[in-house]
């Protein structure tokens, strides 16, 4: 079998332009990573919390989650008006302290509805609610 070379040329040819094609996807997974990372942090007076989202309607009236070493708990509804419910909760700490919040849900609404913000006595965690039943649940980095 006889090669002339430009078989050779052209498989490196190709070889190079997926790795070219491999490098670029590559990068941009890094970029949106990278982006979606930094969007998993919030301000709130001068501290910086890191959050995640989580839904409280559609389960149970009771439900508890965990995050960075916190437990959330929250009660739907701790007590119903004629226009509104009360949304009520506690944030335990890994050290025991705990400490109770409560939130409106059903008061007259803007598009999209504004976050209710909490925040605990020693600034170690917080929660924002929105009417609808989405929660924020953030722990101080």
């Amino acid at each position: 079998m006889i090669c002339d070379g430009s078989h050779m040329l052209r498989s490196r040819g190709r070889l190079s332009a997926i790795a070219a094609v491999v490098g670029v996807l590559v990068g941009l997974g890094l970029v949106v990573s990278t982006l979606f990372a930094a969007g998993l942090d919030i301000t709130l007076n001068s501290r910086t919390y890191a959050y995640e989202t989580q839904s409280l309607f559609g389960g149970p009236s009771y439900q508890n989650f965990s995050f960075r070493g916190v437990t959330f708990s929250f009660h739907l509804w701790c007590q119903i008006t004629a226009d509104s419910g009360i949304v009520c909760g506690n944030a335990t700490e890994q050290n025991g302290a705990s400490y109770s919040y409560s939130f409106t849900d059903g008061l007259p609404t803007t598009s999209p509805p504004p976050w209710q913000t909490w925040i605990s006595p020693d600034g170690l965690e917080a929660v924002e609610y929105q009417q609808g039943g989405n929660v924020r649940l953030l722990v101080e980095l």
